[in-house]
């Protein structure tokens, strides 16, 4: 008979190594971080996105309701105070929100105590003062004028374009808004004799009267 030798293995109590731990570690930390940098690239971009589409939709919703008004804007009725920090914005159009018509009403554009944005419609002949608040959180509201030539801090009441700036929770907005035709082109139209006016911009305010039924009249017509 022959003898067999059988060989019995006996389980092995050794474990890792500090180095092995430490490479494990190392490369557990390589992993973690690329994944956190990763997550934190998509998170930073999705934020960056939502703000700048905010934004997009924050100029568009300011510049509907600024150029409507100063596309009708009277001539010579533009008044502009930048003192102080937030600037207070004046002037006749003849777009009245409040009543949905064509109407000349005074329109103020100003910044409240608490901050908010606040556009102002009043009309003497109807004897109505009506405010509509726009944006909270807005600081630094400031309008320059276009002179013909340039955006200028010191506007005349016979400019018609003008850039509106502000800050709304920190993210600033500026456009420009206006119903084109400038003083140097009033000026220019009436040195060349020019009878023909513009659709826009060419309200006077003080050569028009008003009536309650909406019609706008020159003193000629009243004659006729």
């Amino acid at each position: 008979m022959q003898n067999r030798c059988i060989t019995i293995m006996k389980p092995s109590n050794r474990g890792f190594t500090l180095i092995e731990m430490l490479i494990a570690l190392a490369i557990s930390s390589v992993v973690v971080l690329g994944v956190y940098s990763m997550f934190n690239s998509v998170i930073a971009s999705k934020e960056a996105a939502e703000k700048s589409g905010d934004k997009n939709v924050l100029l568009m919703s300011a510049r509907r309701l600024f150029k409507p008004d100063l596309l009708q804007l009277y001539q010579e009725s533009l008044s502009v105070n930048n003192a102080g920090e937030n600037a207070v914005l004046k002037f006749t159009s003849l777009n009245s929100i409040k009543l949905n018509r064509a109407m000349p009403v005074d329109i103020t554009y100003f910044v409240d105590d608490d901050g908010w944005l606040v556009r102002r419609e009043q009309q003497t002949d109807l004897n109505y003062d009506w405010e509509l608040k726009l944006l909270p959180d807005v600081k630094e509201f400031k309008i320059q004028s276009h002179n013909g030539y340039r955006f200028t801090d010191d506007p005349t009441s016979t400019d018609v374009i003008i850039k509106v700036s502000f800050k709304y929770k920190e993210t600033p907005v500026e456009f420009v808004a206006g119903c084109g035709f400038t003083a140097k082109g009033l000026s220019e139209a009436a040195a060349s004799g020019s009878s023909s006016v513009p659709e826009t911009g060419s309200f006077k305010h003080p050569a028009s009267s008003f009536h309650p039924g909406g019609q706008v009249t020159t003193p000629a017509q009243e004659d006729e």
